[in-house]
């Protein structure tokens, strides 16, 4: 798979999303160009405090950016336990997916284990569920 470059759009839909932790913690802020809201396809897990978007029959709350600074990607690689040398091993995966608006594709990470015994987020809005306000 090829890596992500500097004018690539990537969705957000947990917490990587404005007001929630790892937006500042990342500094997104700086290493990515906001671009407004956007809807994943796909359904979201409550996995202990933080969201899994799995392939389904749904609309996910995301933000989409475009990425100014891709040295950011390791460190967001890194937090997702995504390895893109072993994604069998990996609790996330970076893919990019066809969103259902904006029509465009962007860099997602998707969950990459079972969901069985997890909340589903019927909303499809991580946020909202846990509790934050953007």
């Amino acid at each position: 798979m090829s890596g992500v470059k500097a004018g690539d759009a990537f969705a957000v839909y947990g917490l990587l999303r404005k007001g929630a932790s790892g937006f500042a913690e990342f500094g997104l802020a700086r290493a990515f160009r906001p671009l407004g809201p956007c809807r994943i396809p796909g359904v979201i897990h409550d996995l202990g405090g933080y969201p899994g978007l799995i392939a389904g029959q749904g609309e996910v709350i995301g933000e989409l950016f475009e990425v100014t600074d891709v040295s950011v990607i390791a460190r967001l690689d890194a937090f997702e336990d995504y390895d893109p040398h072993k994604p069998e091993g990996s609790r996330y995966l970076r893919r990019r997916i066809r969103l259902l608006s904006p029509d465009a594709e962007a860099w997602v990470y998707v969950w990459n284990r079972p969901v069985s015994g997890f909340a589903r987020v019927e909303s499809g809005d991580w946020l909202e569920w846990a509790g934050r306000k953007v």
